[in-house]
């Protein structure tokens, strides 16, 4: 039996036509009784009408808070919610990007043209769905494991993952969740960057992932005040995740909590951190404004050093000669100060450059004092960045020997560093030069060094890209 909360449990009144005169005539001997104990407790009312306006306040609480969960509810089905579109669409991204070969792409394609045959009917067949998904997964995986020669799972990983989301089997290509996009390391989602080959990316791409990080060599000061520490910290974590926006959302929160505690050196590490989403994300005059407020406001010569090298490549990349030497001779003053050889020899390294595309040959300088300081910093990685910058300088200027010489070290060098994946990069050129100078057998030897270094890698695509010059050779 359900009892209506609003009654105790046992005998409820029952009011019929015949009895009204009865019930009457109890309201009025309540009513009179209330009013007698009323006189001996003036404040009851008041306390009565405290509790029922309380207990309206109450009701009204639980109703938001009923809407609220409602809310929170649907909002959290939604962004974990993904378009079967969406899915195909990044399975076949990501056949192509790994270098499917055609017999291999059509036996996936067929799994997803049966998909796709599915989702758009009325009512799809989400087993058939998943099994043909698995399916076209194991064929990659199975590919991937051959070229990498060792075992492989990371596509049927991926769709494991996504089955344990919210999916939409209506076909809907506009429908799309951002949080469930393919993406490539540098954090781009597969879709911006699949049809860009590697000999069309950006100078500016190929120099900063070249160069050696050695804004990690220095110390990180935690700030002192609880909160700016807290603000710069979850920043940073949201930075290494490559979600700029939250970052910069939580970096700016910082910078404003710097300012109000007068925390001027934590205040020129937030500004630095704030120019480098900026020249990330190609706002470069907003990225040079950080970098300077930065400049001015810290005392720390690492931070001087990085600030310079970082405004130096802005105006490099936009082939501003004199202000990017200005710059990067600033960031050789400042490191020297601090004694940090591989901040010396990065910016030697992109001034000799500078020259090198001018055909300048005071561009082997600049290398050569780089190879000084790279020396003293008895860094292996950053040697091998001078040896290949230089390697490639000396094929500019068709020098096979000193060329030969130069990818040489630097293969020696990023061995001994555990770079397989740059060890492989200056195999290849060392083949290149290999095939100017007319012996194909060794610049295939070469290949074949190259392939066996890129398959300790991640990097599929560099691995199919030699595979596929050794198969052209």
């Amino acid at each position: 039996m359900v009892y209506n909360s609003m009654y105790p449990i046992g005998p409820r009144p029952y009011i019929l036509k015949d009895n009204k005169k009865l019930v009457k005539q109890r309201e009025d001997e309540e009513s009179s009784q209330s009013s007698n104990s009323s006189q001996n407790q003036p404040e009851e009312r008041h306390v009565t009408s405290a509790t029922t306006q309380n207990g309206y306040q109450q009701l009204a609480e639980s109703k938001k808070a009923n809407v609220d969960a409602k809310t929170s509810y649907n909002a959290n089905i939604k962004s974990s919610t993904i378009n079967i579109a969406q899915i195909i669409k990044d399975f076949k991204n990501t056949a192509a990007a790994i270098g499917t070969p055609d017999d291999l792409s059509e036996e996936v394609n067929s799994y997803l043209t049966l998909i796709e045959t599915q989702v758009r009917k009325d009512e799809p067949n989400v087993k058939l769905i998943k099994s043909n998904l698995k399916n076209a997964s194991t064929l990659l995986d199975g590919y991937i494991t051959e070229t990498l020669q060792r075992p492989s799972k990371v596509v049927e990983n991926w769709m494991e993952a996504l089955f344990l989301q919210q999916i939409n089997y209506k076909f809907d290509t506009d429908e799309v969740n951002s949080q469930f996009l393919v993406k490539f390391p540098n954090g781009k989602p597969l879709s911006e960057v699949i049809d860009v080959d590697d000999s069309d990316q950006t100078k500016k791409s190929k120099a900063k992932e070249e160069t050696p990080t050695q804004e990690e060599k220095s110390a990180v000061l935690i700030p002192q005040d609880a909160e700016l520490k807290s603000l710069f910290l979850k920043a940073k974590k949201y930075l290494y995740a490559n979600d700029s926006k939250k970052a910069m959302a939580l970096f700016e929160m910082a910078l404003n909590r710097s300012v109000a505690v007068n925390d001027t050196e934590t205040q020129s590490k937030v500004l630095f951190e704030i120019g480098k989403i900026y020249d990330k994300n190609d706002y470069l005059s907003q990225a040079l404004t950080s970098y300077d407020k930065s400049l001015k406001t810290t005392s720390d010569n690492n931070i001087k050093t990085k600030a310079h090298y970082s405004m130096g490549q802005i105006y490099d990349d936009v082939a501003q000669f004199d202000p990017a030497i200005n710059h990067y001779m600033s960031s050789i003053s400042y490191a020297g100060e601090s004694g940090n050889f591989t901040a010396q020899s990065s910016s030697l390294i992109k001034i000799g450059n500078m020259y090198s595309e001018k055909y300048n040959k005071e561009a082997f300088d600049y290398y050569s004092e780089a190879k000084l300081m790279a020396n003293e910093s008895k860094d292996a990685k950053t040697k091998g960045y001078v040896s290949s910058n230089t390697a490639i300088a000396y094929q500019k200027f068709n020098e096979p020997q000193n060329a030969l010489k130069s990818y040489s070290e630097a293969i020696t060098e990023y061995t001994e560093a555990k770079s397989p994946l740059k060890a492989a990069k200056n195999y290849q050129g060392a083949s290149d030069v290999m095939m100017q100078f007319g012996n194909p057998q060794k610049a295939k030897s070469l290949l074949q060094k190259a392939l066996l270094s890129a398959k300790q890698t991640d990097n599929i695509q560099l691995v199919f890209q030699i595979k596929t010059k050794l198969e052209a050779m």
